[in-house]
């Protein structure tokens, strides 16, 4: 049997060879076939000061990674997304078919008015500064999972990591 298709989109620091994002694709490959994505690299971003890419990501290089996920032969069955990649993952989930959206501190998730037709699991430190309030996660009937005590970057520590797959492989 074929395992399902995982798409692991990166922060928008895009290195995808960190340890943490390796950490991901080991735990969850035995269980998925796993496709790592830098989504800097998606959105044809490069060589710009870090305090240019996120603007960068908000004048287009999202809906270009979007458009270069749509390219690919292979189709996710399941995403799973890091900040700006959860927001992308999102965005992506909206114009194509993915049964399982898995997005961790995807801050600007809160700007959208349109929820994907997938089982979605959200993920938030309770430290979160820019993270979607009580009233958007009502408003789009979801329950986020709060992690006590965690910053934005609460994705790339390891109590984070054994949640989030933990969670995706007992949804498998």
């Amino acid at each position: 049997m074929n395992k399902p298709i995982l798409f692991v989109l990166s922060d928008i620091h895009g290195n995808i060879y960190q340890d943490w994002m390796k950490e991901y694709a080991s735990t969850l490959s035995p269980f998925f076939q796993v496709k790592l994505f830098d989504c800097q690299e998606l959105a044809g971003i490069s060589n710009l000061e870090p305090s240019q890419v996120h603007a960068e990501f908000l004048n287009g290089g999202m809906d270009r990674a979007i458009s270069t996920l749509e390219a690919l032969d292979d189709q996710p069955t399941a995403i799973l997304g890091f900040s700006i990649g959860g927001t992308i993952a999102w965005k992506f989930a909206l114009r194509n078919q993915v049964q399982s959206l898995h997005v961790v501190s995807a801050t600007r998730i809160r700007k959208e008015v349109e929820k994907p037709m997938s089982t979605i699991t959200v993920y938030f430190g309770d430290q979160e500064e820019h993270g979607p309030n009580t009233e958007w996660f009502n408003t789009m009937d979801l329950s986020p999972v709060i992690l006590k005590g965690e910053v934005h970057e609460c994705y790339r520590n390891k109590r984070t990591l054994e949640l989030v797959c933990g969670n995706m492989i007992a949804a498998h």
